[in-house]
């Protein structure tokens, strides 16, 4: 899965869109940078009602009108924060979807390949990727939550999470789809909450320490590879 992200923090960001005229590169690239890593942060630490546009330009050292001519109104902001990585997540995935469809052949792909795939990306950008991927993995736990939320989501993900669900349907022969997109949805919920670095289930469980997202990745894969054979049980 090409090298891992690279690393995560060395795969070229998806370039999000300019206004008419304005020069490529340069510093000008450079100012969308840092405004886009301070939106993130701000955005994962106190939400998008939480953070203002004035808060943005202070983190990234720039004047408030600068983040405005870059980006407009806060919302369009938020949604350039989300794709810039939420492109790269949707190029892994799938391109692992083709991958398999080419190994499964004629035949269904296995439901642990195909959860291990849609997961994969997301557990790892968590764990190793840098502080900016660490960011984003808690902004996309707290999104999931809100209105606002679930409409970016749809928005950047929801093409390749129904590519998804249709092989996950392909495989679960008899299995309703209603009861397929609920177990999707579930897994979904439980890869956000494992990245979102909440601290509980370290407190639940009486651990000394945050345990890096890919320590219970295995354990998701295993959970809800079963969740979804379960479904063709009568």
């Amino acid at each position: 899965m090409r090298q891992q992200l690279r690393s995560l923090n060395v795969i070229p960001e998806p370039e999000t869109a300019r206004k008419p005229g304005r020069p490529k590169g340069g510093r000008s690239e450079q100012t969308r940078e840092r405004i886009l890593d301070a939106a993130e942060q701000l955005f994962a630490d106190r939400g998008y009602d939480g953070a203002s546009i004035r808060d943005v330009a202070s983190v990234a050292g720039l004047q408030i009108h600068s983040v405005g001519y870059h980006f407009g109104p806060k919302e369009q902001l938020f949604d350039a924060v989300v794709a810039r990585r939420a492109d790269i997540m949707t190029a892994l995935r799938r391109e692992a979807l083709e991958e398999a469809k080419q190994r499964a052949g004629d035949g269904a792909i296995p439901i642990m390949q195909l959860v291990r795939d849609y997961v994969s990306p997301f557990i790892q950008s968590a764990s190793h990727g840098d502080v900016g991927w660490r960011n984003y993995a808690a902004l996309m736990g707290r999104l999931a939550n809100s209105p606002l939320g679930t409409e970016i989501i749809a928005r950047h993900y929801d093409e390749t999470a129904r590519a998804y669900i249709a092989e996950l349907q392909r495989a679960l022969a008899g299995a309703e789809p209603e009861d397929v997109v609920d177990g999707f949805s579930a897994m979904v919920a439980a890869m956000l909450g494992i990245c979102a670095a909440t601290g509980r289930p370290e407190r639940l469980s009486g651990r000394d320490g945050q345990r890096p997202p890919e320590d219970s990745f295995e354990t998701l894969v295993r959970f809800h590879t079963a969740g979804f054979l379960a479904l063709t049980s009568a």
